[in-house]
């Protein structure tokens, strides 16, 4: 009877266990569903950027900084992670970037991790990171978390901590698995975009140079965004994969302790069933 009682209550714990994973399960659903939207839309703002700077590109004199200059000796390492756990591997295949990058540099390394649930896994794995900053929990809030990762970054520039960067982010290509991606931003390497020549010229208010430095800004910010909600979609679909794999495990389970509770239940019936027969007999000879 106790061990039937002690099935009963995991069963009940299971069932419980199984709702919050459906949650989650269905939230992460609908979180890719909107980043998907989302980068639809950061792609095409981003194509945009690209071409506006290189149009500016061609607008600078012929002695113009856009060009290519040498790797610098101080550069941040931008790693997107994510905010919270149950989201099986993902920040430790992104954690690996900085490893290597810390044995195989020569230069300075400033590292700035963007998830808390990221930053508390690096300093687990023994890498101690400059900054970490807060990553988004839902779509909305992505836009708001790559303004915070740029302004600290910008800040960082301002104060000679940097003057190059890395963007290191997982990206969903439509395998099972996120792909790892590492991308430089700086020093600028301006994106040629094949355009035709216009019939007129834009009309242009500001001068070149503004208007380059200004592009470059919104371009460094796409790219920031673009990163920040392919991390997001990519950690929604690893927390996804996560928690249906374990509403499966779950689900097994809880067939496997119904099934036993069964069994006990027919071996207990049984048992009562034989010592009432057995009684019975028992008491024949008495009868007599």
């Amino acid at each position: 009877m106790a061990q039937e009682k002690e099935i009963a209550t995991r069963i009940t714990s299971l069932a419980e266990l199984l709702e919050i994973v459906s949650a989650i399960r269905a939230i992460s659903a609908s979180q890719m569903q909107q980043a998907l939207r989302s980068l639809e839309a950061i792609r095409r703002y981003s194509e945009m950027i690209q071409a506006a700077l290189s149009d500016a590109a061609t607008l600078l004199p012929p002695d113009g900084t856009a060009a290519p200059v040498p790797a610098p000796f101080k550069f941040g390492l931008v790693v997107f992670c994510a905010e919270h756990g149950l989201c099986g591997g993902f920040n430790e295949h992104l954690l690996r970037v900085p490893e290597r990058a810390l044995v195989d540099g020569t230069g300075k390394l400033v590292l700035i991790v963007v998830g808390s649930r990221g930053g508390q896994i690096c300093r687990e794995r023994g890498l101690r990171p400059d900054l970490v900053l807060p990553m988004a929990t839902h779509c909305a809030g992505v836009t708001s978390a790559a303004r915070r990762v740029a302004t600290e970054l910008y800040r960082m520039f301002s104060e000679g901590r940097i003057a190059g960067l890395e963007v290191v982010y997982a990206q969903h290509a439509g395998s099972p698995f996120p792909r790892i991606e590492r991308h430089r931003l700086l020093p600028l390497e301006v994106p040629v975009v094949e355009r035709r020549p216009l019939p007129i010229p834009p009309l242009i208010n500001l001068g070149p140079r503004r208007l380059f430095d200004d592009i470059v800004g919104e371009y460094f910010f796409a790219a920031l965004e673009n990163a920040a909600m392919q991390s997001f979609f990519s950690e929604s679909s690893t927390r996804f994969r996560t928690m249906e794999a374990a509403h499966q495990n779950i689900g097994n389970k809880s067939e496997e302790l119904t099934g036993l509770a069964r069994r006990l239940r027919q071996e207990t019936v049984t048992t009562e069933i034989l010592d009432l027969i057995s009684g019975a007999e028992a008491l024949r000879p008495s009868e007599r």
